[in-house]
């Protein structure tokens, strides 16, 4: 009852976020024979040199279909971030936030199944979306290449999707364990995904600022180096599966303790 439950609540979100995400990747991989000419004036002309490597656009050949596929890879994972970030943040907290964790807890179901379910659901939505986009791409690719192209740029891409995306997601979990009662705790998430996004300019401008990549997420994958070095990080994606861990782990401890005001 509790998995349907939370299937019909985020089924909204999950369209919206798919329909947004896969129209961008089609309309952008469709555009790249027609724009490939064109783009890299424009890039020069609107956003110097930093802003450039901020953003990820930096020594792309626009030449390619897939240049043009690591030009939206940055905009792609900003959207995802906030739609999963905004989930896992108001999960729990909107239960107590509407004052139904009463009702919740008072089932004759384990809290720690409650909670598991939740993080479930929410994870399978989001695993669904990648899953799907990864498909959008490659379905893409095949209908406008007509030469051979190599899926592991599109599985990279996806990876650090998926990667990036919980980062935030456990994060928001983590805060709003802090917070449960809180109903603007989702606008909490956001902001702080709008700070690690600036901040990754700021980076890219202040070379003496190098050293904080390693706490913006935004700077662990950018679609730029994907696709020139057709690889992640290793360090970052093991930074980032340690954050996801943790938040989640840390979040779930506090949410057992909570206590339900009436």
């Amino acid at each position: 009852m509790l998995f349907k439950r939370e299937l019909k609540r985020n089924l909204k979100s999950f369209l919206v976020t798919i329909l947004i995400c896969g129209f961008m990747i089609v309309w952008v991989v469709s555009m790249s024979k027609k724009m490939g000419p064109d783009i890299k004036t424009i890039l020069d002309l609107k956003f110097p040199g930093p802003l450039q490597e901020a953003f990820g656009m930096a020594n792309l050949d626009f030449g390619s279909a897939k240049s043009f596929f690591a030009l939206i890879f940055s905009y792609i994972y900003l959207f995802l971030a906030i739609y999963i970030a905004g989930v896992f943040a108001t999960i729990m907290s909107k239960e107590f936030s509407d004052k139904t964790a009463e009702y919740l807890f008072s089932l004759p179901v384990p809290r720690f199944r409650i909670i598991a379910t939740k993080l479930s659901v929410s994870l399978l939505y989001f695993v669904v979306i990648i899953i799907l986009m990864f498909f959008l791409s490659w379905i893409s690719f095949a209908m406008n290449i007509k030469g051979s192209f190599d899926l592991k740029l599109i599985t990279l891409f996806s990876l650090a999707w998926l990667i990036g995306g919980l980062v935030f997601a456990s994060l928001a979990f983590l805060i709003s364990s802090f917070f449960p009662y809180s109903k603007s705790i989702s606008s909490v998430s956001v902001i702080l995904i709008m700070v690690m996004y600036m901040l990754q300019i700021v980076i890219a401008v202040n070379d003496k600022l190098d050293n904080l990549k390693y706490i913006s997420p935004f700077d662990w994958f950018k679609g730029s180096e994907i696709a020139n070095t057709m690889s992640l990080d290793t360090t970052y994606c093991l930074i980032g599966v340690f954050v996801i861990i943790v938040s989640i782990a840390i979040g779930f401890r506090r949410f057992l303790k909570s206590d339900v005001l009436i």
